[in-house]
């Protein structure tokens, strides 16, 4: 005789002393065993992946560069961040240097713009190093030898 009794979430067998298993009744346990595991499993709504458990476990990221001159420099971080800051170390935001305005940092958000001379990519930043424009402004983000701290946020 098959089980007699159930459980009551799976509907699996639940034999009983006087019950006599059957081969069916174990497959049919498995199947509705890995019917449920399985679609559990493939349910990304309810699954953190890695990418975003690495978001959750390190969300942003602290990085320092030099400058190298280069009017535009890639910075490659292997991902795409969603927001950025970077600035100068040891100097201001922005100063008055050379008969321009001098701007120092900058801040970027994927697919949202960010400030003059510091863009996102899809898998770092570029950091730009200007010369003065019609306005009397002057990006530095990229400055030959000088110190920069990027705030990288996944």
């Amino acid at each position: 005789m098959a089980s007699s009794n159930f459980t009551s979430n799976l509907h699996l067998s639940a034999w009983t002393g006087s019950d006599r298993p059957k081969r069916a009744d174990f497959v049919s346990d498995n199947n509705i065993i890995d019917t449920a595991l399985g679609g559990h499993i493939a349910n990304s709504g309810i699954h953190v992946t890695a990418d975003e458990k690495a978001r959750i476990s390190q969300p942003f990221d602290v990085r320092i560069y030099a400058g190298s001159g280069e009017s535009e420099r890639t910075i490659s971080l292997g991902f795409t961040p969603s927001f950025v800051i970077v600035y100068r170390r040891g100097v201001p935001p922005v100063a008055y240097s050379g008969g321009a305005n001098v701007v120092y940092s900058g801040y970027a958000c994927y697919g949202h713009g960010s400030t003059t001379g510091l863009m996102i990519n899809s898998s770092g930043v570029i950091v730009m190093e200007t010369t003065v424009n019609a306005e009397g402004v002057r990006v530095s983000l990229n400055e030959s030898g000088s110190q920069y701290t990027l705030i990288v946020f996944k």
